[in-house]
């Protein structure tokens, strides 16, 4: 599933493609803001963090993590 949401978020999409995308994989967003968005799936206990360039709306970094590599971490 890391692998999944790694293509959604690296496949070139805007913002709006790679929140599709992931909603689509069952991920839910804690945090839908497009400059630091947080989405988590329970069922496969991973978080996704995205951060969008506010200037040109392409992607400027991400995180996939499980729940235990983020423990700690909130």
């Amino acid at each position: 599933m890391k692998g999944c949401a790694r293509e959604v978020i690296t496949g070139g999409a805007a913002y709006d493609g790679i929140r599709e995308g992931l909603e689509n994989l069952g991920f839910r967003a804690k945090e839908d803001d497009p400059a630091l968005a947080l989405w988590e799936n329970r069922e496969h206990e991973l978080f996704v963090m995205v951060h969008m360039d506010p200037e040109t709306g392409r992607l400027r970094d991400y995180e996939v993590k499980t729940f235990e590599e983020m423990e700690g971490f909130e």
